[in-house]
């Protein structure tokens, strides 16, 4: 797959991660596990979820997507967006080592993570190098009636002047 094509396929699938974790706070506080303890408090985790989820992953989403117009020209970006995925998998491997083992949901999670990240910086690694252009300056032309100035043939930085 060329890396236009995989950066829009993964960037489509993190920006729906996004619009999900926006429109369906609580159906993704169920599919990672968690609940709220009171009711009082539903407005607050329902608001984090959609910061967390939505909002970063949708923004991140987009932000890949962009990149894939040019994936040489963004390689950059898109080694940022596959780091932050692979930094979530290390959490989550680092939370395995700490707190046990996660069960099968927990180990999809970190592979879902290391496989988005991982391919995103092997992009980032093969998108061939951007063409560079060189820059051509052409002689000034002298319309006519208007002065004509040489053009200095070398810079010289002025004298030292030693302090006093």
């Amino acid at each position: 797959m060329s890396p236009r094509v995989t950066t829009i396929v993964l960037g489509l699938v993190i920006l729906t991660l996004g619009v999900c974790g926006l429109v369906y706070p609580e159906r993704v506080l169920g599919l990672i596990g968690l609940t709220y303890a009171n009711p009082a408090h539903m407005a607050a985790a329902l608001g984090e979820v959609r910061a967390t989820y939505g909002g970063i992953f949708a923004v991140m989403g987009v932000y890949t997507v962009f990149a894939a117009m040019d994936p040489a020209l963004h390689r950059g970006r898109l080694l940022f967006v596959g780091l932050l995925w692979l930094g979530a998998c290390a959490g989550r491997l680092f939370g395995i080592y700490v707190d046990g083992n996660p069960g099968l949901p927990g180990w999809g999670a970190a592979l879902f993570e290391l496989v988005i990240g991982g391919a995103l910086v092997a992009v980032a690694q093969s998108a061939s190098a951007p063409a560079v252009r060189e820059r051509t300056v052409s002689a000034p032309t002298v319309s006519a009636g208007a002065p004509e100035h040489a053009p200095a043939a070398s810079y010289e930085p002025p004298p030292v002047v030693p302090p006093v």
